[in-house]
């Protein structure tokens, strides 16, 4: 069993359009380590949902609090995709501060793609 301490964040993606996710729809969202420029950000944790139009778009993200670096930026990506379609996407970063003992409900924005 392993003693490594892990943490969780969680929220909800939301969008403005005033549509219905297509039957068979999938959520992905990412916790990413977005320090450096001109390189593939780091995957932390991600969670893939699918069904997302019956399930609903919240998450939950567990991430090893040693993968957590000072002075490092991180964010979460999301989008909503059908079979290899993209339909949403964040299309601004969302900061997220790690590090800290309680990191408040996350509250994703997506736009149609």
């Amino acid at each position: 069993m392993s003693s490594e301490t892990v943490k969780t964040i969680g929220g909800k993606v939301h969008f403005l359009e005033r549509i219905a996710l297509t039957p068979n729809s999938t959520l992905h969202v990412r916790l990413l380590d977005v320090s450096l420029q001109d390189v593939v950000a780091k995957e932390l944790a991600v969670q893939i949902t699918p069904n997302a139009e019956k399930v609903g778009l919240n998450f939950n993200l567990t991430y090893k609090h040693a993968d957590v670096l000072p002075g490092h930026t991180y964010a979460i990506s999301a989008s909503i995709t059908l079979e290899d379609r993209l339909l949403f996407a964040t299309t601004q970063q969302h900061p997220v501060e790690l590090g800290v003992d309680y990191v408040k409900e996350q509250e994703v924005l997506v736009s149609l793609v």
